[in-house]
């Protein structure tokens, strides 16, 4: 789907960085207070690399009116060197946001990867079947987009951010990050992120390198779901 990437790389990477996680639940809710669940399962990438892949995996996930999934699986994998690099993946199976009978979101899988090597940093989100209050949700290329969610909050789909100065780069990519503000509570839910990240004299920072995926064919007012504008690198928190 949608991939950031840069330039030319000129010297080898020193150092690298990555990790997986699932699933985050951090939702305040009325009545009963802060819910939390996750990050889980997570997976780091140890200090010095590793070139066979560091996995983990959870059965199942359910958070009461919240969240719940089939098999949650990380993985990240990578080593120094002239040809250094990172990848990271997470994956999860049939994610329901809200009741299980009637999520507010829903899908049969989402998926998120990223790579980091010499020449830079690229993300990118896989989704099937994705559907909002019920409805199909056709998915599209096009940086860092949200959706308003009336009587939920606003929903964010390969939401990626690409950091970097100097001789680093690296990139974190949510396959989908919920900001709940209404009837589920207030807070955050975040399925699916990968983080990479690599360091080496001459790596070329990726410039503007944010992708994203907008979501269309959910404007109907029946839906109470609207797009809003194209938010910028600096504005998106993790």
């Amino acid at each position: 789907m949608a991939v950031a990437s840069a330039g030319a790389a000129f010297a080898d990477v020193s150092a690298v960085s990555g990790s997986a996680f699932g699933e985050s639940v951090n939702v305040t809710v009325l009545g009963t207070g802060l819910v939390s669940s996750g990050p889980m399962p997570t997976v780091t990438l140890p200090a010095g690399g590793s070139a066979t892949a560091v996995t983990n995996s959870t059965a199942q996930v359910n958070v009461i009116g919240l969240l719940s999934t089939g098999l949650l699986e990380v993985s990240t994998q990578g080593v120094p060197g002239a040809t250094g690099s990172v990848t990271s993946s997470a994956q999860v199976a049939n994610p329901k946001v809200g009741l299980a009978l009637a999520p507010a979101v829903s899908a049969d899988a989402v998926g998120s990867t990223c790579t980091s090597d010499a020449e830079g940093s690229t993300g990118s989100t896989t989704i099937a079947n994705l559907r909002v209050l019920g409805q199909s949700v056709d998915v599209s290329a096009v940086p860092n987009t949200g959706l308003n969610i009336a009587n939920v909050g606003i929903l964010y789909v390969n939401e990626q951010v690409v950091t970097g100065s100097g001789a680093s780069t690296g990139i974190t990519v949510n396959a989908v990050r919920l900001t709940l503000n209404a009837g589920l509570g207030n807070g955050t839910i975040i399925i699916g992120q990968s983080r990479c990240a690599v360091t080496g004299d001459g790596v070329v920072v990726p410039t503007g390198a944010v992708g994203g995926v907008l979501l269309a064919g959910v404007v109907a007012a029946g839906f109470g779901v609207t797009q809003l504008r194209r938010r910028r690198r600096g504005d998106v928190q993790v």
